[in-house]
């Protein structure tokens, strides 16, 4: 049986940790071990964690806090599985998860494995069997650069899938690079973006889910960051983006997946990071591919931004919600 590395990085997350471990531990593929790695938390996240290490395939690393990419990377180096999983501090992933991803692809290691999610942020939502359709931009295909295109809004509408949600086999990590060593909120899609172009398809599993809890990824978001670092770093990740769909080869819809990118990350840095903001904003538009602008919030907002334009539209957003 085929070793999978769980590779779970966390940081003050002892109100989050016992859920996930669980889901984790509790796995119908017994062949798991378990990789934590506390990144400098200053709460009782490590006591928690530590609790769970008199399991023979439960490991706890220390360090520094450094982020999640770097403690992805210091988890990778100690993992001995031909398959990784990561997990996040506060998600779940159903019993069969990863059984059903490894006989997925264990017949073919060039390939990932993903599977839908679905957000949670209480109790009852996990309870709930209303399950959104994803099938968009979850699906079997050989066409990962399309994948990427699509996923990113090269055919209309933007979407993400959450890191859990994939089983990767580790030679591709080896081929494609580990994690890019900063705190970026797209610090996953760079990487996985590598990953996927560096495979030779993606298989859909149906029926088994990652559940993504929104309240402890709130910290994350784009569009909450401030932080002008770490939003330098998701421009970059964009322009890496566009590099690897560009070495993968030509397609007539590069331009609308990565200036859809553009656009909303100019929009959602706006006024905030009005530089940053302006940089993205010349980026999109030296690609020559007109797109829509972005939603900025609901009706009255849409409205703003048709009469004024969209800069109007999200600094009232800003000031009002923000």
């Amino acid at each position: 049986m085929n070793l999978v590395s769980v590779i779970l990085p966390f940081y003050n997350a002892e109100d989050l940790l016992v859920k996930t471990i669980q889901s984790i531990i509790g796995q119908t593929y017994s062949h798991i071990e378990l990789i934590m790695i506390d990144d400098g938390s200053t709460d009782q996240s490590q006591q928690v964690a530590r609790s769970y290490t008199h399991l023979s395939n439960v490991k706890l690393l220390i360090q520094e806090n450094e982020g999640a990419a770097v403690a992805r990377n210091t988890g990778l180096k100690a993992a001995s599985g031909i398959f990784i999983q990561f997990m996040d501090a506060g998600d779940i992933i159903t019993a069969d998860k990863i059984q059903q991803q490894v006989e997925a692809i264990r017949d073919d290691m060039h390939k990932v494995a993903v599977c839908n999610y679905v957000m949670f942020s209480n109790e009852a939502d996990l309870q709930s069997d209303h399950f959104p359709d994803q099938s968009s931009f979850i699906y079997t295909t050989n066409e990962t650069q399309d994948f990427l295109i699509n996923l990113w809004g090269g055919y209309g509408r933007r979407n993400f899938i959450q890191t859990n949600s994939w089983l990767i086999p580790r030679n591709l990590i080896e081929r494609a690079g580990g994690w890019r060593p900063y705190r970026c909120p797209d610090d996953d899609g760079e990487f996985f973006s590598r990953i996927l172009l560096a495979s030779s398809g993606i298989v859909y599993t149906p029926g088994v889910y990652n559940y993504y809890h929104t309240v402890s990824a709130a910290g994350v978001q784009l569009s909450k960051s401030k932080d002008r670092k770490h939003l330098m770093n998701s421009l970059l990740s964009i322009d890496l983006k566009h590099k690897y769909l560009l070495a993968k080869g030509k397609h007539p819809k590069i331009k609308a997946a990565i200036g859809s990118q553009y656009f909303r990350f100019a929009v959602d840095t706006y006024p905030h990071q009005r530089i940053l903001s302006k940089i993205a904003f010349k980026r999109y538009k030296s690609l020559g591919h007109k797109i829509e602008a972005p939603l900025i919030g609901g009706w009255p907002f849409e409205l703003i931004k048709y009469v004024f334009g969209w800069r109007i539209a999200r600094l009232i957003r800003y000031i009002l919600r923000d």
